[in-house]
């Protein structure tokens, strides 16, 4: 069993809320790698009892019957016998859809504080969505127009989806942009770690990538090591930033064995670069290569006026 200290820490204290925040966000990290290593679930238990401060964590999460399965459970969860502390049963949502459940034991003789409350409602609303993120790709791997490895829609579904996305567009007169990310020198992961390793980062690419979008956005695999990005109701400026932040998200996102990886990104955006699909993807395709070509970890456009 895992504690932070024998002493309770006071989460009024600023430090020690950043320390706990920390946990909270390295749980996360480590159940978005849960997929493809199951030592990270257990991992990510254990840093949830160090953020909550609690002597036990179990998970549950939605399976396919649509009922609660647990999942893993870390802790002193065997009591003895008139051992009666607070217990905690806390419902993991992404979006209105319930997820799982999370299942909180506290210390002998202790009550949940309100920091401690202010956390675990946070920490709540971030593992609902990385669990809902991974349930959602998990399910939609072997369906039609999606991709085995990683679950989002394959090369056909994205072109067909930002057809219809400039289709909307030029009808009600708003923007639509796309984003070609790329992730860099993924051949040296293969080579260095074997190719079921850059499998691991191409699957946890997709929930990164996923987490870091919003819901009406498109993320899907094109091939290889490449990932489009449709982005409705977006103009070019916009689409620069947002594409720069997922990349950014990737870069800090710790892959199991691999470490970090960087990625490059090319935007275009209709009506400026197109209204075509051909168009837009030919224009999102030059400014990815002008990003590998100006040293990678970068995003670009094609207009010299824009550029990252």
């Amino acid at each position: 069993m895992i504690r932070s200290a024998d002493v309770e820490a006071d989460l009024s204290v600023p430090g020690e809320r950043r320390r706990a925040s920390r946990f909270l966000w390295a749980a996360c990290e480590a159940l978005l790698a849960a997929a493809a290593e199951p030592r990270s679930l257990n991992r990510a238990l254990d840093m949830l009892m160090r953020a909550f401060e609690c002597d036990g964590v179990a998970l549950h999460a939605m399976g396919p019957s649509g009922q609660l399965e647990p999942w893993s459970a870390r802790g002193a969860w065997r009591t003895t016998p008139g051992d009666l502390r607070d217990c905690m049963s806390v419902p993991l949502f992404r979006g209105t859809e319930r997820v799982g459940t999370l299942d909180l034991l506290a210390r002998p003789g202790t009550s949940w504080r309100p920091a401690q409350l202010g956390l675990i409602r946070t920490g709540a609303g971030a593992l609902g969505a990385a669990l809902g993120a991974r349930l959602e790709l998990q399910r939609l791997r072997n369906a039609p127009g999606r991709d085995a490895l990683t679950g989002l829609p394959d090369a056909g579904a994205f072109h067909a989806r930002l057809g219809e996305e400039l289709a909307r567009g030029c009808r009600r007169g708003t923007p639509v942009s796309a984003v070609v990310l790329d992730l860099d020198r993924l051949a040296a992961v293969n080579e260095r770690y074997g190719r079921p390793a850059g499998d691991v980062v191409l699957s946890e690419t997709a929930l990164v990538l996923k987490l870091a979008l919003r819901e009406s956005d498109v993320v899907a695999r094109l091939e290889g090591d490449a990932f489009g990005i449709v982005l409705p109701d977006t103009g070019r400026d916009s689409a620069l930033r947002c594409a720069d932040r997922v990349r950014r998200a990737l870069e800090e996102h710790r892959f199991a064995r691999v470490g970090h990886v960087s990625a490059s990104a090319g935007v275009a955006g209709c009506p400026a670069d197109g209204v075509e699909t051909v168009e837009l993807m030919d224009a999102a395709a030059r400014a990815l290569a002008l990003a590998k070509k100006a040293g990678r970890r970068r995003v670009m456009i094609v207009s010299p006026a824009a550029v990252h």
